[in-house]
């Protein structure tokens, strides 16, 4: 059984991504962060290691800052998803 203190670290994490996702400048991909976030979550709901569990944390915080990064930085988006500012 996992602890209370991991569970909400990972809904922390969740609503975190959700939040960033929601103010994302191409909206089609903060969708698809959304959804992506959510398969995630419920594929590995079923993760009782602890150590897993951290590991995958520590992967989600990553990939937050390089989210918070891609959206505060339009030029850096445009040059990764290739798409041409309208």
């Amino acid at each position: 059984m996992v602890g209370i203190g991991l569970r909400r670290e990972v809904l922390a994490l969740y609503r975190d991504v959700l939040r960033v996702a929601r103010t994302f400048p191409e909206s089609s991909m903060g969708r698809k962060l959304q959804y992506n976030a959510r398969e995630l979550l419920q594929l590995r709901q079923r993760e009782s290691s602890t150590t897993r569990i951290r590991r995958h944390l520590e992967e989600g915080r990553d990939a937050l800052d390089v989210y918070r990064v891609l959206r505060e930085d339009p030029e850096l988006l445009t040059a990764i998803t290739r798409k041409k500012k309208k």
